[in-house]
């Protein structure tokens, strides 16, 4: 009865990685077959992502991409991280210098997310 168990979770696990690699191989090679058919080329998708993009609002606070962050203090000292690939972003004594650092470092307009659980609290400005 053991063996009928083992068998059948492999026969899924074995299933489901051959139904998706199948099933990927079919999706990529169709819409290649699809876009030829149509005529449409490497450069006329370019062309049309380059007009999406230029269709976007630039100057706008919706158009600038948002970073999660998580904010640790060490030694009285402020550090920030990116979530979604760890990368240091900078540190600074309190929130205006860690702000400034960062604003320094990065040449990109972003805008932080920094949730409760991630360090919130330590961005709220000191009472004298």
């Amino acid at each position: 009865m053991d063996f009928d168990v083992a068998a059948f979770i492999l026969g899924c696990i074995l299933g489901a990685i051959v139904g998706w690699q199948v099933c990927n191989r079919f999706h990529t090679s169709i819409m290649a077959d699809v876009l030829k058919a149509v005529g449409v080329g490497e450069g006329d998708l370019k062309r049309a992502i380059d007009k999406l993009q230029a269709d976007l609002p630039q100057d706008t606070e919706e158009a600038l991409p948002r970073v999660e962050v998580r904010i640790e203090e060490v030694n009285g000292g402020l550090y920030a991280y990116r979530i979604d690939t760890g990368e240091f972003l900078g540190q600074g004594t309190d929130q205006t210098t860690l702000i400034d650092r960062i604003k320094e470092v990065n040449k990109t307009n972003f805008i932080l997310v920094v949730s409760q659980s991630n360090g919130a609290d330590l961005l709220k400005p000191t009472e004298p």
